[in-house]
């Protein structure tokens, strides 16, 4: 639901953030909807460049990956566990594509980076497995939520210091979704009053 620039992630990880957002639930519109518009959003994102084409098989597997990275970012709204199935399914999908790491050194400290060894769809994967990768290591991974608002369900990166945001608006989901609770307990003490 919101596009909002105070959602973006740091460095590698607002790319995940950016591509789970492809599917945008509350407005009913999916930038990965099939081959053609894919391809267009991920080389638009600069994602995709030369390789092989993408085929329907690719595309099941990007969306696959993206759902995972979904249910992921949601258990880290709620502080729990991620589910076993998307675990698995982030696996299976990123398992046959590697990334080679690179070091340098940049103002006298080591710099590690991992960079997809192949182009086309595969180097999609590899890239967004790399970032995921490198957000555990930094211990930003758990700050990428889902909004609460199941009609909405957008990433965004959690910036509070504590750790406890839940949706990607307090104006818009947050208001929504607290207005409608406060509505539903109304309802129930009408419903239990004598």
């Amino acid at each position: 639901m919101s596009g909002d620039p105070g959602n973006a992630a740091p460095g590698a990880l607002e790319v995940v953030r950016r591509f789970v957002d492809t599917h945008d639930l509350y407005n009913g519109h999916d930038a990965l909807g099939d081959v053609e518009a894919a391809t267009a959003w991920l080389a638009g994102e600069g994602l995709l460049s030369g390789g092989r084409p993408m085929t329907a098989r690719d595309l099941s597997a990007l969306r696959r990956l993206r759902d995972a990275l979904r249910e992921m970012a949601a258990a880290n709204t709620l502080n729990e566990q991620p589910p076993r199935a998307a675990v698995d399914a982030f696996n299976d999908v990123t398992a046959p594509h590697a990334a080679s790491v690179r070091l340098d050194v940049w103002q006298g400290s080591m710099v590690a980076t991992a960079r997809p060894r192949e182009d086309g769809p595969g180097g999609v994967v590899a890239t967004l497995a790399a970032a995921v990768h490198e957000a555990v290591l930094t211990q930003t991974w758990t700050r990428l939520k889902s909004c609460g608002n199941p009609e909405c369900r957008w990433l965004f990166y959690d910036q509070s210091r504590n750790r406890t945001a839940r949706w990607c608006s307090m104006r818009a989901c947050g208001s929504i979704v607290k207005a409608r609770r406060y509505r539903d307990r109304q309802r129930r003490r009408a419903a239990n009053a004598p």
